[in-house]
């Protein structure tokens, strides 16, 4: 059974919308970080919006080497109630999520993989479907903008990974309480 993760960046007043604040905070842990969780999956779970964003960048990167040949060719399972088509190897999911999620947790392969896409992250969290959150904390307030588990009941996580980078990002990776170690 494939496992869901999530990785998204976060300020230090929980925004995680538009995160260009991110970029002057960026260094050699962080992409290796990030570069660790792509390799491990084999497809992409995003939110139209981001999906949206991606696919109007990451094809016209430049100098992006085998990060950018991994988030351009690999599958991406896009979220949307309003795209009829996905382009950029991508499949539109527009039947019940947490369904096509549990569909696609049962597959065989390497792990899904989310990048930000808040409104998803917060259903799949209602509903119990992601088995890790890694949350890299920004050393930034950013004062306002849409912010993390919106909706979301209590839930208890159990922290498996911390890592600061150079910068100052909190790496905190966290699982489920009742998962596996």
């Amino acid at each position: 059974m494939r496992k869901l993760k999530l990785a998204m960046y976060v300020s230090v007043d929980g925004v995680v919308e538009n995160p260009a604040w991110t970029g002057p905070f960026w260094d050699d842990e962080l992409s290796e970080l990030q570069k660790d969780y792509l390799f491990a999956s084999d497809a992409l779970l995003l939110g139209r919006v981001t999906y949206e964003g991606f696919a109007a960048a990451w094809p016209t990167m430049e100098d992006t080497g085998e990060f950018g040949e991994r988030m351009n060719s690999m599958p991406k399972f896009v979220a949307s109630k309003t795209l009829d088509k996905g382009e950029w190897n991508a499949t539109i999911i527009k039947d019940d999520l947490a369904t096509a999620v549990t569909r696609l947790k049962s597959e065989a392969g390497q792990d899904l993989l989310i990048y930000g896409s808040g409104d998803i992250v917060d259903e799949l969290t209602r509903h119990g479907l992601i088995d890790e959150y890694r949350l890299m904390v920004h050393p930034v307030i950013v004062g306002s903008g849409k912010r993390l588990f919106n909706g979301v009941t209590t839930s208890t996580l159990r922290l498996v990974a911390t890592t600061t980078t150079t910068t100052g990002v909190i790496v905190l990776t966290y699982r489920p309480s009742d998962a596996a170690a």
